[in-house]
């Protein structure tokens, strides 16, 4: 397997990328390239990054020679020099739906001397969304998920890469959940349980991980406690606001990642979590888009809001968050350049969403944004939205905005649906950017 990485000197100067979740299909050479065993399996190759400032996307170039469906693969996590990412392993004949078992799990680490890891498909699987990745000194590393068997008790999966496999064991909460302090109405019920969507990484000497529920809290687990440490470890549930509009949905409490999003950053030296939240005015229209052929929306308004909080201490309580700033779409300043880069997108220009009608265009309100992800520079308050001039469009622009200073910074067309899959282009922020300037010519690893 060969991955590369095709980083220009200028990306030293980003603090954070924006990777597009569906690697693109292609082989490229780069300074950068790791290059994979074979294992007695076709050779694959993996290019990840034509790397680019936000609001830009960063791509994943997978190469399969040799494999039946490499559309399947798919980033499923990073954190620091680390990112793992899934590919379809060639079987004859291809399946009509990719298992996990069919899968491979490759570990890329950037750096003076990238590398790439083939790890054990683990079994049982477990869903994307519950992986979380440690990078550790000495170029070791831990992947962990966390899987819930009741409301108090999960099973830790993890792979040590000195160990070498994967473990199992069964971790418990370390109290109960405390009550919210108000009636919670019946259709956001879901904020009694938790559903990871994302898994976060605050290391520390600990190595503590964090898997969200956007809507309800974190759940927190030391990987590497300390050795004087009285009790076995256990997680510790962190919660998290509640939704600015708690109450006045019409329908159920849905997955929370179109509008929530949450970043561990460095901010002022100290540990810091940041969460985004979007508001949303909206409508459902009486009809089905003749373009998409989905339900028809319209969008009134939209608003973002930010918290930080870096008092992570083990409180059941969401007390020690900070709300920094709301801004409303239509106080978003943009700069005559800005808005010449919007008209020329077309973003701004929505085809008819019914027969008989014209071509409508657009204020920034009336956009449909979703996926809100704070920057992983600490010291910015900048928030990426993805944006689209309707719902279920499958192109995405990427939106970059300054909420202090109330400011639209810059736009950049993101990614198109690929043809067969869901009209959903999704994106994820990675701090790999500060190690790929780093890297000199390949190295293969053994596994």
């Amino acid at each position: 397997m060969r991955l590369d990485t095709s980083a220009s000197a200028s990306s030293a100067a980003y603090s954070c990328i924006l990777l597009n979740s569906d690697p693109d299909i292609g082989s490229r050479r780069h300074k950068t390239t790791a290059r994979g065993p074979r294992g007695g399996k076709p050779t694959k190759q993996a290019a990840p990054f034509s790397s680019a400032r936000p609001p830009l996307p960063s791509n994943l170039f997978v190469h399969c020679p040799g494999a039946t469906f490499p559309r399947s693969s798919i980033i499923v996590s990073t954190a620091d020099d680390l990112l793992l990412f899934r590919v379809p392993v060639a079987v004859e004949p291809p399946p009509k739906f990719i298992r996990y078992d069919d899968c491979d799990y490759i570990i890329y680490r950037a750096g003076r001397s990238p590398s790439l890891t083939r790890i054990p498909n683990p079994k049982p699987n477990f869903y994307d969304l519950n992986v979380g990745l440690l990078s550790r000194a000495g170029d070791l590393f831990t992947v962990a998920a966390l899987v819930a068997n009741s409301t108090n008790e999960f099973t830790l999966h993890r792979f040590d890469s000195e160990v070498g496999n994967w473990s199992m064991k069964t971790v418990l909460l370390d109290a109960p959940r405390k009550p919210y302090p108000m009636r919670i109405p019946a259709n956001a019920l879901r904020l009694n349980h938790h559903i990871t969507t994302t898994v976060i990484t605050l290391g520390g000497k600990s190595g503590t991980m964090g898997w969200v529920d956007l809507w309800s809290g974190i759940l927190l687990y030391d990987l590497f406690p300390e050795e004087d440490q009285e009790r076995p470890p256990m997680l510790w549930h962190m919660r998290l606001p509640l939704p600015m509009d708690l109450g006045k949905w019409v329908t159920v409490l849905g997955c929370p990642k179109s509008t929530r999003g949450i970043a561990s950053v460095i901010k002022d030296g100290k540990p810091c979590l940041k969460l985004a939240g979007l508001q949303i005015i909206e409508e459902r229209l009486p009809y089905d888009d003749i373009e998409t052929y989905m339900p028809c929306y319209r969008v009134n308004n939209w608003a973002i809001t930010t918290w930080s909080n870096t008092i992570m201490v083990h409180a059941n309580s969401s007390d020690n968050w900070q709300e920094d700033f709301t801004v409303w779409a239509p106080d978003i300043i943009i700069s005559d350049t800005v808005r010449s880069e919007l008209l020329a997108s077309g973003l701004l220009h929505r085809k008819p969403s019914q027969d008989g009608e014209e071509t409508v265009e657009l204020a920034l309100q009336n956009l449909v944004v979703s996926e809100p992800i704070p920057s992983l520079n600490g010291e910015e308050e900048v928030v990426y939205l993805m944006a689209r001039p309707k719902y279920f469009h499958p192109k995405a622009w990427a939106l970059a905005i300054d909420i202090k200073n109330h400011t639209l910074l810059d736009v950049a067309e993101f990614g198109t649906a690929k043809a067969g899959m869901l009209p959903i282009v999704t994106y994820r922020s990675s701090a790999i950017s500060k190690y790929l300037t780093q890297a000199t010519p390949p190295v293969t690893r053994k596994t």
